[in-house]
C-alpha cells in the first residue's frame, strides 16, 4: 500500500483527501518512481475545479467522470524522485536513478509511488535524469513552467537586444521566462504585485513594475515579446505594447482571447499566441543543461507535506505565490 491524495470531487480543495491506495506495479516499458517531491500548478487547480474552457470541460468531464472524478484518482503533474523498480524492457534507467519530469494526462504525482513510461510521448509527459545540483523539491518545479518559458522565448526568436515584457513575472512560468530571456540576451521588464518585485529582480529582470502603483500600459514602451501569465482583462490594452512582428504569448486564455488572436492575425503583423509547449525530452535536457551550468534558479515560495496538499491548493489560489509551491513526499530528502 501507499499514501496518496485522492481527488474525490470537483470543486474546492476539500475534495483532496489523504488515503491508502494499492502500490502500482510497472509494466514492461515503465519505471516505478518513489516520489520525493511534487508541485501545485495552475493545471492541477483548474483540473480539480474542472474550470476549463467549455470546449475542454465537457469532454474532460466525460473522460474523468461525469458526476465525480473516477478515471484520474490522483492529481499532480510534476514530480522528482528515485527509480525503485524497472520493467523488463527499460534500458534508459536503472534502480536508484534520480529522475524528474511530468505525468501527462495521467496526473498522479500526489502519491508515494508513480509508474511512468520510460520513454513517454507528449500525452504521457516527459522524463529525464534529475539535475545534479538541484534538490528534489527544486527539480520537481522545473518541467512544466520551464518548458513553457523556453517555448515562448524560442518561438519569438529572442536574442541580443530583444525587449521582453513578462506580465506575472513573480510566478513559476514568469520567473523562468525572465531568466531564459536574459540568457538569450534580452532586456527584460517584469510586472507583478508589490511583494514580488524583489523576486523578479533576483531572477535578473532589468526593470520591475508594480502594477498596483503604475499603469505600465501607458508607459510608451514597446516590446518584441510579451509573456502574459495573468490574462483576463487588459489583453487588448497590453497588445498595444507589442512591436510590429512581435509575439504575445498568453498562458491562460478564454474564448474572447481566442477570437482576439484570430482577429489580430487577420488585421496586423502582430502575433497573439495561445499555445502550449510540447513536452519533449530534448527541451527538458536543455533546461537541465542550463541549470547545471548555474544559469537557471528555481524559486520556491512554500513547501507542504503530502497530507497538506489541500492547504497548498488554497494558498495557490490566493494569488500570493512567489515562484513555486512544492509538495514533499519524502520530507527528509526533498
Amino acid at each position: 500500500m501507499m499514501k496518496a491524495i485522492v481527488w474525490t470531487k470537483y470543486g474546492s480543495p476539500d475534495g483532496l483527501e489523504l488515503q491508502d491506495l494499492e502500490k502500482p506495479v510497472p509494466k514492461d516499458d515503465e519505471i516505478l518512481v518513489k516520489v520525493h517531491a511534487a508541485t501545485v500548478t495552475a493545471g492541477d487547480c483548474e483540473m480539480r475545479k474542472l474550470k476549463l474552457p467549455l470546449m475542454l470541460s465537457f469532454p474532460m468531464r466525460l473522460y474523468a467522470g461525469f458526476a465525480k472524478p473516477k478515471r484520474i484518482p490522483v492529481l499532480g503533474q510534476e514530480l522528482a524522485g528515485v527509480v525503485e523498480q524497472t520493467g523488463k524492457d527499460v534500458k534508459a534507467y536503472q534502480i536508484g536513478d534520480q529522475v524528474f519530469g511530468t505525468t501527462g494526462f495521467g496526473f498522479g504525482a500526489y502519491s508515494e509511488y508513480k509508474c511512468l513510461p520510460a520513454e513517454p510521448n507528449d500525452v504521457q509527459g516527459v522524463l529525464a535524469h534529475k539535475p545534479t545540483n538541484l534538490s528534489y523539491a527544486e527539480a520537481a518545479a522545473v518541467p512544466t513552467a520551464g518548458l513553457e518559458a523556453l517555448h515562448f522565448v524560442r518561438r519569438a526568436n529572442v536574442g541580443e537586444g530583444s525587449q521582453v515584457l513578462v506580465v506575472g513575472g513573480g510566478g513559476s512560468i514568469g520567473s523562468f521566462s525572465i531568466q531564459l530571456a536574459k540568457n538569450f540576451g534580452a532586456e527584460v521588464t517584469g510586472v507583478d504585485r508589490t511583494e514580488k518585485l524583489d523576486l523578479m529582480r533576483s531572477m535578473g529582470a532589468d526593470q520591475v513594475i508594480d502594477y498596483t502603483q503604475e499603469d505600465y500600459v501607458k508607459s510608451g514602451e514597446s516590446y518584441d515579446l510579451i509573456v502574459d501569465v495573468v490574462g483576463r482583462r487588459g489583453v487588448v490594452q497590453r497588445l498595444k505594447l507589442l512591436k510590429p512582428g512581435g509575439y504575445y504569448f498568453l498562458a491562460y486564455a478564454g474564448l474572447s482571447n481566442i477570437l482576439l488572436s484570430m482577429w489580430t492575425s487577420l488585421t496586423s503583423d502582430k502575433s497573439l499566441k495561445i499555445e502550449a509547449a510540447s513536452q519533449n525530452k530534448t527541451d527538458l535536457l536543455a533546461l537541465k543543461e542550463l541549470i547545471e551550468a548555474g544559469k537557471l534558479k528555481v524559486p520556491i515560495d512554500k513547501v507542504y507535506p503530502l497530507a497538506q496538499v489541500a492547504e497548498a491548493h488554497r494558498y495557490f489560489e490566493t494569488g500570493q505565490k512567489k515562484g513555486n509551491l512544492v509538495i514533499t513526499v519524502v520530507s527528509n530528502e526533498a
